[in-house]
């Protein structure tokens, strides 16, 4: 079985030299650091056109979805705090009617549409929550692991964590716990 894993540094690993994909017996992890829910969207289903063909198509998805306070412009990840690495005038006109109700209401409708995208293909799926988006992404769909209240950044608790916040070994092995034991209850693993 192979299962292809997206998401952002969190699911990346950036500051650890293991990822909690890597901790998923048969996993392909294409996460990008700073990535946004537009970039995840477009790079899994890319993933899977380029491979539809061939022998490397997902048998499952797992997708660690990020803040949706993160665009995608010409590849470039933004946030309202990327100003210094892309010019502060060009990151602020990108934010400076930013709408959180917009951005939440597009995220729901990428989560759906990939999730039918996937569907399509007969291809299962588990979204889970990098951080910013459980309490108000509540009973939208099925799929999520650690709804209402748990995501990535619960699951490594009070483990070290590198100086920008992400997770170190300890906290991507209590990651992968948590989502072997669900995947391997949905039948995904033996």
């Amino acid at each position: 079985m192979k299962i292809l894993v997206n998401g952002d540094s969190f699911t990346a690993g950036e500051e650890s030299p293991i990822a909690w994909p890597s901790l998923i017996q048969d996993t392909v992890n294409i996460a990008t650091p700073g990535a946004s829910n537009d970039h995840i969207v477009m790079s899994t289903i890319d993933y899977i056109f380029d491979t539809h063909l061939g022998p490397h198509l997902p048998d499952c998805v797992i997708v660690a979805w990020t803040s949706p306070n993160r665009i995608d412009i010409s590849g470039k990840h933004l946030t309202p705090s990327s100003g210094a690495k892309y010019g502060h005038s060009v990151v602020d006109a990108v934010f400076k009617d930013w709408d959180e109700k917009w951005a939440q209401k597009k995220f729901l409708y990428q989560t759906r549409l990939l999730g039918l995208f996937l569907e399509s293909y007969g291809i299962p799926y588990v979204y889970v929550s990098t951080f910013d988006i459980q309490p108000w992404a509540a009973g939208t769909l099925d799929n999520w692991l650690g709804w209402p209240k748990e995501g990535i950044v619960e699951w490594m608790g009070d483990c070290p964590k590198g100086p920008g916040g992400h997770p170190l070994e300890l906290g991507h092995q209590r990651i992968a716990e948590k989502i072997n034991e669900h995947i391997r209850n949905l039948g995904w693993l033996s």
